[in-house]
């Protein structure tokens, strides 16, 4: 970017701002959706946590479907992984709690409750993220048009990456 010519200093692209939009679209309401659920399941202070451990489980499934589905089968975008990804999923999910919930339950004579919960999180949030990118990359009816405008610059990599396929078993090329 260079400066204007009068010296003031560029500001944010409008790309860059509605990014940042989308990213606090997606965050307020999946801050909202975990409240929900927070209000939803009722835990005691040495009980397992399902609320957090339910938004983490359903968070690493639902991003490992939109991270699938943005970079390897959507046509480039640039403000669905900000919303949907990093908003969103970002709000909803949270580390800090399920440590803290861990301390406290250590703290307060439940440290089994607090172990297993630990190893649950990180065990079933590993395979739920697995099973979001196996389900996003179910076959499909048709491969979508990829060479539409140009690259997301969020695209996790996937720009080199060959090509699939365009062409289905029994279609016309």
């Amino acid at each position: 970017m260079t400066a204007p010519a009068d010296g003031a200093t560029p500001g944010p692209s409008s790309d860059a701002i509605l990014r940042v939009v989308a990213i606090a679209l997606g965050g307020a309401l999946g801050t909202l959706a975990r409240y929900a659920v927070d209000r939803a399941i009722v835990v005691t202070a040495t009980g397992f946590p399902w609320a957090t451990f339910t938004v983490n489980i359903a968070g690493s499934l639902l991003l490992g479907v939109i991270v699938t589905l943005v970079t390897e089968r959507w046509p480039p975008t640039r403000y669905v992984r900000p919303f949907a990804a990093i908003g969103f999923c970002g709000g909803f999910t949270t580390f800090s709690t399920l440590m803290v919930e861990s301390m406290y339950r250590t703290e307060h004579g439940a440290a089994g409750v607090a172990g297993l919960y630990l190893v649950a999180s990180v065990v079933l949030g590993l395979g739920a993220a697995a099973a979001g990118v196996r389900l996003a990359r179910l076959p499909r009816q048709r491969p979508p048009d990829r060479s539409v405008g140009i690259p997301d610059p969020d695209t996790l990599g996937t720009l080199d990456r060959p090509e699939p396929p365009r062409d289905l078993p029994g279609e016309p090329a």
